[in-house]
């Protein structure tokens, strides 16, 4: 400890107690023999135990001047050598030969006020704080206003309860008081390194929260390095906050919880401005190890949530060497979703994305599993409009006529209403050619896309609508609108952790065609 090693009464090389006349004449021996350029040695260099003594004029001068006043002398005091009994001298023989063994054997003989003081020397010399502050312990509450009297001279013998308060505050900053709260078993003395070592750390924490605020509005990168940074600045001060308050505390979980969520919401603001790859990965080294360190369980709640949701994210990431291609894909279905339920637009779909569709299946292969699953959602994606618009314009209101229920349309503008279906089931059929040339997913392709296309060349056939294999030329100009909008891959993980759900759910409806016909035939 520097405390003991640079300590002013080893400087002149006097014992706590040795009278002020003592002190002056070693001073004055010093200051001699430097002017002729030597160095002068005393017993308690103790050089067995401590790095060996330079003395230079200065290094004499501040010693005498940092025992000047009597709350210092006191404070050096409680760190040094203090001889008062006949056992004291035979000790301090065997110190200063080198033998600290027998000489705190000596001082354990009796308990007293010089012998526990010099065992407190020696444990700290010796980095053995649990003797140290057992011995402490002892000293501070039944000696102190004789060490006091001893220190300042008679008449100053008042108790100075604050000493031992120094004098564990001093351990703390010089040991740690991490490691030395574990070996205190005084309730006062614990409660007070607490009290002073809780106070500092949580302005710290706080401190590098407020740092890390500052990055927001900044970009994806300033908010994932203020993330980094205030996880590792605040990883050692959290840590020795659990030492002095435990996790139960309301004073810890709340500071808990608000450097937790703002690592979290670091992670949250990178992952929804980034474009690369990796983003759900690193968003997840730090947002995995916000969930570890929060105690509430709102606060828990919410980074499990978003935790999850980066999970899954990762889980369903591509291949890397088609991520550009996967992400094109994801951007055209994001813009899908935002447009009406219109077969135009489900073949604007369709053409937008073959091209990466096609790459994709060059890299990876026409039986990858992930190249069969994007392909799958592209198309239960145009199926989807397909199926909508069919049963639309087949909607209409009907009226009995010769026990049959006939659309009012038919009625109305016959001619017009037959054309309408017309025009849409030949688009429908039309996008579901250029679907056939897409690979999918089998059961899919057979529960779900074969039946509707089944349904749907049937009513082709009743309208007299040509169902031929023959693959119509794919348009080439999309008719999709722009839209700002966030791409699946890159989701957005909040509190409430929404995704995009691309179903495929939904079949044709055929009965109101077969009406239609029924109707063609019975005025026939």
């Amino acid at each position: 400890m520097k405390i003991i090693e640079n300590n002013p009464y080893r400087q002149l090389g006097v014992y706590t107690n040795s009278p002020v006349r003592e002190r002056v004449a070693n001073h004055n021996k010093l200051q001699a023999f430097l002017k002729v350029g030597k160095q002068v040695d005393f017993p308690l260099d103790l050089n067995h135990y401590l790095s060996p003594i330079h003395r230079t004029s200065e290094t004499i001068a501040q010693a005498d001047a940092s025992l000047a006043l009597p709350k210092e002398q006191l404070k050096y005091a409680q760190f040094w050598f203090i001889k008062v009994t006949p056992l004291d001298d035979i000790a301090f023989n065997h110190l200063q030969a080198g033998n600290m063994d027998a000489a705190i054997d000596i001082w354990k003989k009796k308990d007293c006020l010089s012998s526990l003081q010099n065992r407190i020397v020696c444990a700290l010399l010796e980095k053995n704080y649990e003797t140290a502050l057992n011995c402490a312990e002892q000293f501070y509450t039944q000696y102190l206003p004789d060490f006091v009297a001893m220190i300042l001279g008679n008449g100053n013998g008042g108790t100075n309860q604050s000493l031992a308060f120094d004098f564990i505050d001093i351990l703390c900053e010089e040991v740690g008081a991490n490691i030395i709260l574990p070996y205190i078993t005084n309730k006062s003395w614990k409660e007070h390194v607490s009290a002073a070592q809780i106070k500092p750390l949580i302005a710290s924490i706080e401190a590098a929260i407020e740092v890390a605020k500052s990055s927001r509005g900044k970009g994806s990168s300033a908010r994932y390095q203020a993330g980094i940074k205030l996880k590792n600045d605040t990883k050692v001060p959290l840590q020795q906050l659990s030492v002095f308050l435990p996790t139960t505390d309301l004073q810890y979980q709340m500071i808990a919880d608000k450097l937790g969520l703002e690592i979290l919401q670091c992670g949250i603001d990178y992952f929804n401005g980034s474009n690369a790859y990796d983003a759900a990965k690193k968003a997840m080294s730090i947002q995995s190890y916000a969930m570890k360190i929060v105690v509430g369980k709102m606060a828990k709640d919410r980074c499990k949530q978003n935790v999850d949701i980066l999970q899954k994210i990762i889980d369903e990431l591509p291949p890397k060497e088609i991520y550009k291609e996967d992400r094109a894909i994801h951007d055209e279905l994001q813009k899908f979703c935002q447009l009406p339920d219109t077969i135009s637009y489900a073949v604007t779909l369709l053409n937008n994305t073959r091209p990466y569709l096609q790459t994709i299946k060059t890299k990876l292969g026409a039986s990858n599993t992930y190249y069969l699953k994007i392909s799958t959602q592209v198309v239960g994606n145009a199926l989807h409009n397909i199926i909508e618009e069919v049963n639309a314009v087949q909607q209409d209101e009907v009226v009995q006529i010769g026990g049959k229920q006939v659309p009012i349309s038919m009625l109305v503008d016959r001619d017009r209403k037959l054309s309408q279906i017309r025009t849409v089931l030949q688009a429908a059929w039309n996008a579901t050619k250029i679907m056939d040339t897409f690979d999918m997913e089998q059961d899919f392709k057979t529960n779900r896309y074969n039946q509707n296309r089944a349904i749907l060349k049937d009513l082709c056939n009743q309208m007299g609508i040509s169902t031929s294999p023959a693959i119509p030329r794919p348009r080439t100009q999309p008719v999709s609108q722009p839209r700002v909008i966030t791409n699946p891959n890159n989701n957005s993980t909040n509190s409430s952790g929404n995704k995009t759900n691309w179903g495929y759910q939904g079949y044709i409806i055929a009965v109101i065609i077969a009406v239609i016909i029924g109707f063609i035939s019975m005025c026939n």
